[in-house]
């Protein structure tokens, strides 16, 4: 018998007990009057008689529906009790199931090998033997909106973020990492560099130490996430034209099961959502560059919304910086980062590791002396061609500051049986083609169907064709459709597909990623269509699209292949345009690197020509009395000048090499339109020569200086919309150009760097 059935009897005598005991006592209390003939008594007990029947009546309704009421609220008590019960269950049983730790597994298989872009067909490195930190550099004095705080010292983080960024270990992605627990705003990043700086093997680097639980050891000290690596050149069409899809459901329906055995991985219920809202994960969107243009506006919304939805969620955003300006949310993340080049010691801990790994690889005994003696011996052979020379301009230093065309250098030099590097950028191009498509071929007699030269004739039609129509993938029956067309005019016996199988599994310059084709790296598409461009004589391709920031990159690879640039440069600029001065001057350091001894005097004079172009917009701004737009102007000229893009910071070393030519005409222009009360060489004067300010910080020093110049009122800093941008007589002396408002640390730092090269220029 049930505790229900045993029960129900005593529940009945409560209800009648409640019903009839008010009735049993009138009844009986009437029955007495009238065996005793007190008919009045009797009659006036008539009504309690009647109203106890009715009470009766009453308490019957209300105790069942009582009890239908209460009948409910138990089953629903019950429920939720079950609910709690499987919930506590379902917990537990996705806990025991470790589904974490088995998404660590599959997201970090993806990040294992460290890979070279077109270079990978015979040694692939591991990325942890290889990897080399980044220095990352950044604008720590600004609000999350992106307005500059006032000057300076005095922020206790931001600082601490300086001193690191400024010291010989440099600032690195996790210092920024172990601040987000402190300050919300470095929870969201974006990360800017120009192709090949290494910004998305930085983000697989943060994921391999992520998923192996590295995060915690003392070299990087970071807070404990889950990373999701998120290829945004792979997920551009699904977010930019699928309206209803969010965060959660790209992670869990499309990300994992696009991972190595993602697919095999069983989540528990809102896993996903669950850890972006208690701000468990990082969310890495690499490559906002590689967006289609017709899809960079929906997608910086999406991104944007990310951002607002899950504000306690880790962010990073890579870009290149001209892409990044057409990033249209309101949303965007709080803290803007550069990668800066690699020094040359980095470049030397690269190359070793890099060695060392490949001779460990090709070693039956990898742990022998002999193999780590062999390894620095090659390093150092490459180092040596590296190292600037004192007095000698060097185009390969220059090139191995990059990652990517580092790696390509490597690559050359352990293939190259001299060991001997081409000097020119076109010309390690060049050779890095010949290389894949001819030598290594060759090497492993494998047949590849047409000459090199005719291969590399295709890829550059096809190169040139899909920047024309702005692709960087291409789908394969198109593909197909394009190299038959090209087939045809060199061999129509050769069939498309077994051309691309060739070029694919050979080569590796044409590669398939998620069913469509692209080039291995967006260089090599740039370089490749130069080169067509040069062959066919299509120049006024080059002056057509001249403003598209991606033609940008082209016309400088196609400047680089000509023996003679001098016409092509006039014509930039013949356009009668600062930005195309701007690429002109971009293209005549390029020609810097021309070795002919015949164009050496054309070049010259035609430097001195495009030098006096850049600053013609300075001087009208100037002569205008337009000082806070010639002051952006002083500033958009100096960052051009050390090779970095508008809205980049200066780094101290930037006026280590900085031309005494640019410098002393910026500041005569200067001190020519303020009638003496502008310029650098006035703040030199102030600084150093009135109050004995040198390159080594003097915080009281500083301050004095800042007093005088107008840039700190009453013991605070004063912001930059606050200056005096008129020539009046109360205007300080010395308060413009303040070109210290676009850097990301303390302007003293700078004013020393600038005061050290005013020295030497004698301004």
């Amino acid at each position: 018998m049930t505790n229900e059935t045993s029960s129900k009897p005593i529940q009945e005598g409560i209800k009648l007990l409640v019903r009839y005991a008010p009735f049993g006592g009138s009844i009986f209390a009437l029955g007495s009057f009238i065996k005793d003939a007190q008919w009045i008594q009797a009659t006036v007990t008539i009504f309690p008689t009647i109203a106890t029947t009715i009470w009766a009546a009453y308490s019957q309704a209300f105790l069942d529906r009582l009890t239908e009421i209460y009948s409910e609220e138990g089953k629903k008590g019950a429920d939720t009790f079950k609910r709690i019960q499987d919930s506590l269950s379902e917990a537990i049983k996705w806990q025991l199931a470790a589904t974490d730790d088995n998404y660590l597994k599959c997201q970090g298989n993806e990040c294992v090998q460290y890979k070279t872009a077109g270079l990978n067909n015979i040694f692939r490195p591991q990325l942890r033997d290889v990897f080399v930190s980044l220095e990352l550099s950044g604008n720590f004095l600004r609000n999350p909106d992106g307005q500059n705080l006032p000057l300076l010292p005095g922020y206790s983080w931001e600082k601490q973020l300086t001193k690191q960024m400024l010291s010989k270990e440099g600032l690195s992605i996790w210092h920024i990492l172990k601040q987000s627990s402190k300050n919300s705003s470095y929870r969201s990043l974006i990360i800017q560099a120009w192709g090949g700086y290494g910004k998305t093997t930085l983000l697989r680097h943060v994921t391999y130490i992520y998923t192996h639980k590295l995060h915690q050891k003392k070299a990087y000290n970071a807070p404990k996430l889950l990373p999701v690596l998120l290829y945004l050149r792979t997920w551009q069409e699904l977010i930019a034209t699928n309206k209803e899809l969010d965060l959660p459901t790209l992670i869990e329906k499309y990300h994992l099961s696009n991972l190595p055995q993602g697919k095999n991985l069983k989540l528990p219920p809102n896993w996903a959502v669950n850890h972006l809202n208690k701000g468990n994960m990082l969310i890495m969107f690499d490559g906002f560059d590689e967006v289609k243009e017709q899809w960079q506006q929906p997608i910086s919304e999406w991104i944007g919304n990310c951002l607002k939805n899950y504000p306690q969620t880790f962010f990073i955003l890579t870009s290149r910086p001209a892409a990044y300006r057409q990033y249209q949310s309101e949303n965007r993340p709080n803290t803007n980062l550069f990668v800066k080049p690699f020094t040359l010691e980095q470049q030397e801990r690269f190359l070793q590791r890099w060695y060392l790994s490949r001779e460990r690889h090709l070693s039956a005994e990898p742990d022998q002396p002999i193999v780590k003696a062999e390894a620095d011996r090659k390093a150092s052979s490459l180092v040596q061609q590296i190292k600037p020379k004192e007095g000698e301009t060097n185009s390969l230093s220059d090139f191995a500051k990059n990652p990517l065309l580092l790696n390509m250098i490597v690559n050359l030099h352990s293939s190259s049986p001299d060991g001997k590097l081409p000097q020119r950028r076109a010309d390690l191009y060049k050779s890095i083609v010949r290389l894949q498509l001819g030598e290594r071929p060759l090497s492993r007699q494998i047949d590849m169907l047409l000459e090199p030269n005719e291969s590399q004739q295709i890829l550059q039609q096809l190169a040139l064709f899909m920047v024309q129509k702005n692709l960087t993938k291409i789908e394969p029956d198109y593909l197909q459709e394009k190299l038959t067309e090209y087939l045809t005019l060199i061999d129509e016996s050769i069939e498309n597909k077994q051309f691309l199988k060739k070029i694919e599994e050979v080569s590796e310059l044409l590669v398939k990623v998620d069913d469509q084709y692209e080039f291995a790296h967006k260089s090599f598409q740039e370089y490749l269509a130069a080169a067509e461009i040069k062959r066919t004589q299509q120049e006024d391709l080059l002056l057509q699209y001249w403003q598209d920031q991606w033609w940008k990159a082209i016309i400088i690879l196609y400047v680089a292949q000509l023996r003679n640039p001098s016409a092509f440069i006039r014509r930039l600029i013949n356009l009668n345009n600062s930005q195309a001065v701007s690429l002109a001057y971009e293209c005549l350091k390029e020609t810097s690197r021309q070795l002919d001894p015949d164009v050496k005097a054309e070049l010259e004079s035609l430097s001195s020509t495009v030098q006096d172009a850049r600053y013609q917009k300075l001087e009208q701004l100037l002569k205008n009395q337009q000082f806070k737009d010639a002051d952006d102007e002083t500033y958009r000229l100096m960052i051009e000048t050390v090779g970095k893009e508008y809205g980049q910071w200066f780094d101290p070393e930037d006026f280590d090499t900085f031309p005494c030519d640019d410098l002393c005409t910026i500041d005569q222009l200067w001190v020519k339109y303020s009638k003496g009360k502008f310029g650098f060489g006035v703040q030199k004067k102030i600084y150093v020569d009135e109050l004995g300010g040198t390159r080594d910080h003097n915080e009281k020093i500083w301050e004095l200086f800042c007093e005088r110049v107008g840039w700190r009122k009453g013991g605070s800093y004063v912001s930059y919309s606050d200056l005096t941008f008129e020539l009046q007589d109360t205007t300080p002396v010395g308060q413009l150009p303040r070109w210290d408002r676009a850097v990301g640390f303390g302007g003293s730092v700078i004013l020393d760097a600038i005061v050290s090269l005013a020295n030497t220029c004698d301004l």
